[in-house]
Protein backbone atom coordinates (compact mmCIF):
# COMPACT_ATOMS: atom_id res chain seq x y z
CA UNK A 1 0.00 0.00 0.00
CA UNK A 2 2.75 2.34 0.70
CA UNK A 3 4.83 1.69 -2.27
CA UNK A 4 1.65 2.24 -4.44
CA UNK A 5 1.06 5.65 -2.62
CA UNK A 6 4.63 6.43 -3.09
CA UNK A 7 4.60 5.78 -6.55
CA UNK A 8 1.36 7.53 -7.44
CA UNK A 9 3.03 10.28 -5.30
CA UNK A 10 6.32 10.21 -7.45
CA UNK A 11 4.35 10.15 -11.23
CA UNK A 12 2.26 13.42 -9.72
CA UNK A 13 5.03 15.40 -9.21
CA UNK A 14 6.93 14.24 -12.45
CA UNK A 15 3.52 14.90 -14.55
CA UNK A 16 3.59 18.48 -13.00
CA UNK A 17 7.10 19.59 -13.00
CA UNK A 18 6.77 18.02 -17.27
CA UNK A 19 3.91 20.37 -17.43
CA UNK A 20 5.78 23.31 -16.31
CA UNK A 21 8.87 22.13 -18.51
CA UNK A 22 7.39 21.74 -21.94
CA UNK A 23 8.69 24.14 -24.61
CA UNK A 24 6.52 27.08 -25.01
CA UNK A 25 4.73 27.00 -28.28
CA UNK A 26 4.48 31.34 -28.81
CA UNK A 27 1.67 31.99 -31.47
CA UNK A 28 0.76 35.79 -32.53
CA UNK A 29 -2.66 36.87 -33.54
CA UNK A 30 -4.83 39.99 -34.08
CA UNK A 31 -8.26 39.93 -32.96
CA UNK A 32 -11.22 42.38 -32.62
CA UNK A 33 -12.77 42.36 -29.09
CA UNK A 34 -15.48 44.70 -28.69
CA UNK A 35 -14.67 47.48 -30.32
CA UNK A 36 -10.80 47.82 -30.00
CA UNK A 37 -8.35 45.73 -31.82
CA UNK A 38 -5.76 43.37 -29.58
CA UNK A 39 -2.35 41.88 -30.81
CA UNK A 40 -1.91 38.74 -28.45
CA UNK A 41 1.05 36.76 -28.03
CA UNK A 42 0.45 33.68 -26.03
CA UNK A 43 1.90 29.68 -24.94
CA UNK A 44 -0.48 27.31 -27.29
CA UNK A 45 1.12 24.68 -25.76
CA UNK A 46 -1.28 25.30 -22.85
CA UNK A 47 -4.50 25.04 -24.73
CA UNK A 48 -5.08 21.60 -24.33
CA UNK A 49 -3.61 20.84 -20.74
CA UNK A 50 -4.82 23.96 -18.86
CA UNK A 51 -5.77 24.72 -15.84
CA UNK A 52 -2.35 23.20 -14.37
CA UNK A 53 -3.42 22.33 -10.96
CA UNK A 54 -0.17 23.57 -9.31
CA UNK A 55 -0.54 27.05 -10.34
CA UNK A 56 -3.56 28.30 -9.04
CA UNK A 57 -2.99 32.31 -9.06
CA UNK A 58 -2.22 34.71 -11.92
CA UNK A 59 -0.05 38.09 -12.12
CA UNK A 60 -1.39 40.90 -14.07
CA UNK A 61 1.13 43.11 -14.99
CA UNK A 62 0.08 46.21 -16.96
CA UNK A 63 1.94 49.21 -18.64
CA UNK A 64 0.96 51.63 -20.36
CA UNK A 65 2.52 53.06 -23.69
CA UNK A 66 1.70 55.83 -26.46
CA UNK A 67 -0.29 54.06 -29.17
CA UNK A 68 1.15 54.10 -32.63
CA UNK A 69 -1.40 53.01 -34.90
CA UNK A 70 -5.29 54.92 -35.04
CA UNK A 71 -6.13 51.01 -33.59
CA UNK A 72 -4.55 51.50 -30.76
CA UNK A 73 -1.14 49.61 -31.02
CA UNK A 74 2.43 50.05 -30.23
CA UNK A 75 5.03 50.68 -32.81
CA UNK A 76 7.38 47.55 -33.58
CA UNK A 77 9.84 48.83 -31.73
CA UNK A 78 7.83 49.78 -28.76
CA UNK A 79 6.63 46.02 -28.79
CA UNK A 80 9.77 44.60 -28.90
CA UNK A 81 10.58 46.90 -25.63
CA UNK A 82 7.37 45.50 -23.92
CA UNK A 83 8.04 42.20 -24.92
CA UNK A 84 11.45 41.67 -23.25
CA UNK A 85 9.71 43.74 -20.16
CA UNK A 86 7.84 40.53 -20.17
CA UNK A 87 10.58 38.37 -20.58
CA UNK A 88 12.48 39.85 -17.33
CA UNK A 89 9.34 39.76 -15.26
CA UNK A 90 9.02 36.03 -16.12
CA UNK A 91 12.35 35.28 -14.84
CA UNK A 92 12.06 37.91 -12.07
CA UNK A 93 9.49 35.84 -10.93
CA UNK A 94 10.43 32.62 -11.53
CA UNK A 95 13.34 32.91 -9.70
CA UNK A 96 11.11 33.54 -6.33
CA UNK A 97 8.26 30.70 -7.54
CA UNK A 98 7.38 28.19 -9.66
CA UNK A 99 5.33 30.10 -12.53
CA UNK A 100 4.41 29.87 -16.33
CA UNK A 101 4.44 33.27 -18.60
CA UNK A 102 1.16 32.50 -20.42
CA UNK A 103 0.77 35.50 -22.80
CA UNK A 104 0.58 38.99 -23.65
CA UNK A 105 -1.83 41.19 -24.97
CA UNK A 106 -1.61 45.09 -26.57
CA UNK A 107 -4.93 47.20 -27.21
CA UNK A 108 -5.60 50.34 -26.73
CA UNK A 109 -2.31 51.65 -25.20
CA UNK A 110 -2.10 48.91 -22.46
CA UNK A 111 0.02 46.01 -22.50
CA UNK A 112 -1.20 43.42 -20.20
CA UNK A 113 0.68 40.47 -19.33
CA UNK A 114 -0.47 36.67 -17.63
CA UNK A 115 1.83 34.79 -15.00
CA UNK A 116 0.57 31.97 -13.81
CA UNK A 117 2.28 30.80 -10.37
CA UNK A 118 2.54 28.80 -7.77
CA UNK A 119 2.73 30.86 -4.20
CA UNK A 120 1.82 34.84 -5.27
CA UNK A 121 3.78 35.89 -1.65
CA UNK A 122 6.29 38.83 -2.01
CA UNK A 123 5.82 39.11 -5.52
CA UNK A 124 4.69 41.99 -6.14
CA UNK A 125 8.10 44.10 -4.96
CA UNK A 126 9.49 41.52 -7.29
CA UNK A 127 6.72 43.22 -9.97
CA UNK A 128 7.66 46.31 -8.75
CA UNK A 129 11.21 46.19 -8.57
CA UNK A 130 11.78 44.71 -12.57
CA UNK A 131 9.18 47.54 -13.34
CA UNK A 132 11.43 50.12 -11.73
CA UNK A 133 14.67 48.76 -13.38
CA UNK A 134 13.68 48.24 -16.99
CA UNK A 135 10.53 50.62 -17.43
CA UNK A 136 11.38 54.18 -15.50
CA UNK A 137 8.71 56.63 -16.03
CA UNK A 138 6.21 54.23 -17.15
CA UNK A 139 2.57 54.02 -15.75
CA UNK A 140 2.45 50.54 -14.47
CA UNK A 141 0.08 48.26 -11.93
CA UNK A 142 -0.25 44.94 -11.10
CA UNK A 143 -2.96 42.69 -9.90
CA UNK A 144 -2.51 39.17 -8.13
CA UNK A 145 -6.04 37.03 -8.11
CA UNK A 146 -6.85 33.48 -7.67
CA UNK A 147 -7.33 31.77 -10.68
CA UNK A 148 -7.38 28.25 -10.22
CA UNK A 149 -9.74 27.80 -13.50
CA UNK A 150 -7.28 29.86 -15.83
CA UNK A 151 -10.45 31.82 -16.55
CA UNK A 152 -8.09 34.70 -17.42
CA UNK A 153 -5.87 32.62 -19.91
CA UNK A 154 -9.28 31.09 -21.56
CA UNK A 155 -11.15 34.64 -21.62
CA UNK A 156 -8.71 37.10 -22.54
CA UNK A 157 -6.08 34.99 -24.36
CA UNK A 158 -7.07 31.99 -26.30
CA UNK A 159 -9.04 33.14 -29.29
CA UNK A 160 -12.15 33.28 -29.65
CA UNK A 161 -14.80 31.08 -32.30
CA UNK A 162 -14.51 33.77 -35.36
CA UNK A 163 -10.55 34.35 -34.40
CA UNK A 164 -10.02 30.12 -34.76
CA UNK A 165 -12.13 30.51 -37.94
CA UNK A 166 -10.33 33.30 -39.74
CA UNK A 167 -7.08 31.57 -38.89
CA UNK A 168 -8.02 28.35 -40.19
CA UNK A 169 -7.59 26.69 -36.63
CA UNK A 170 -9.44 23.46 -36.59
CA UNK A 171 -8.10 21.01 -33.82
CA UNK A 172 -8.16 23.16 -30.79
Amino acid sequence: MTRALLLALLLLLARSGLAQDTEPEWWSYQSQRGESLSLIKLDMSLRRSFPLSGFPYVVVTRVSYVPATPDGLPALPEQDRLEALSDQLAAAIAKKTRSLYVGTAFSQGLQQSWFYVTDPNGLEPVVAGVHAQLCQGCKTSTAILADPTWALYRDQLLPDWETRQRYGLRSY
